[in-house]
């Protein structure tokens, strides 16, 4: 098959072959770049952008005390600030905002997170220090239920003990009764003894008596 191409057309394949390897050499070899977010602004003397530079290099994120707004020569509006170490100049308002930085945003983020995981730490902490506590009010409790029967047992144990000591001077006072019963019966039946004796000694006496004057009549009639 025969090349069909005009010269005109070689030429401009000739002239475009390193354009486009040009290209794709450039995707090829290309790496990544980021635009930087952090400026440094200057602090002008006046609000335009020929005035002096009153300080150089005010980083972003950086706190400025905001005093007020005006249109410069530009155009433009400038505000009047006061920086950190007292300088008092013009910046431009597009520079300056009254929101905290992303970057700030994303350290204050940061510092959140990292409280975050502290919280949960110490709440961990504080859970396992109330699983304690919880745990020694119960023991306290069953101390006390403990200390608490035993003190109704102790209380218990007087009373009954107090209940055998009248039970126990009733019987005393009981028994004493039946010693001094006792006692008299046996007075009593002393006596009967010593009645009882006495009449049979007198008995005997008048019955000897009786006799010998029996015996004296029947001897005198017996000599008659």
């Amino acid at each position: 098959m025969k090349n069909t191409l005009l010269p005109g057309a070689k030429l401009s394949r000739l002239v475009l072959l390193p354009v486009v390897l040009s290209l794709v050499g450039t995707s090829v070899y290309a790496v990544d770049r980021y635009v930087s977010d952090v400026i440094y602004i200057p602090v002008r003397s006046d609000k335009n952008p020929q005035a002096s530079i009153l300080q150089q290099g005010i980083a972003s994120g950086a706190k400025l005390n905001f005093i007020r707004e005006e249109t410069g020569t530009d155009n433009n509006l400038w505000s009047l600030v006061v920086t950190a170490d007292g300088t008092e100049g013009w910046v431009r308002s597009q520079n300056i905002t009254d929101k905290p930085t992303a970057a700030m945003q994303l350290a204050a983020l940061s510092n959140s997170s990292r409280d975050l995981v502290g919280l949960q730490t110490e709440n961990a902490q504080l859970k396992e220090q109330l699983a304690k506590v919880q745990q020694e009010h119960q023991q306290l409790l069953t101390d006390t239920e403990d200390m608490r029967q035993a003190a109704t047992t102790a209380l218990n144990l007087e009373e009954e003990h107090q209940s055998l000591l009248k039970e126990n001077q009733l019987l005393q006072t009981h028994a004493d009764v039946l010693k001094a019963e006792n006692e008299k019966l046996r007075n009593t039946d002393r006596f009967n003894h010593w009645v009882y004796g006495g009449g049979l000694v007198l008995g005997g006496i008048i019955l000897s008596f009786i006799l010998q004057g029996l015996g004296r009549r029947k001897r005198r009639s017996e000599w008659r």
